[in-house]
């Protein structure tokens, strides 16, 4: 790999389309799971089942920080997790009414 492929590959908030809706961090640096499951659209509980699906496997999807009863997820993370997500097929959302 080179310099420059790994520079490629760095993601950030101004590469969504449509933007991002966080406009403040909780936790500076860090998603929680309530702000992906925000972001998303889905509930928290969808979010919390890709991860924990995920650490079962040999590769876990996110690499999170358990804070006490806090989940965290640096933005690094959050924003491939992000984009991967809103790349794949359409999810059902999560209806509030």
């Amino acid at each position: 790999m080179t310099l420059a492929e790994a520079y490629s590959m760095v993601i950030s908030p101004d590469d969504f389309d449509p933007p991002l809706k966080r406009k403040e961090a909780h936790v500076p640096g860090y998603w929680s799971i309530d702000e992906l499951a925000a972001e998303l659209e889905v509930s928290t509980r969808f979010i919390q089942y890709r991860i924990k699906d995920d650490m079962q496997k040999k590769e876990p999807m996110l690499k999170i920080f358990k804070i006490g009863s806090s989940i965290l997820v640096s933005d690094t993370e959050a924003l491939a997790f992000l984009r991967e997500m809103r790349q794949s097929k359409p999810r059902r959302k999560l209806n509030n009414s």
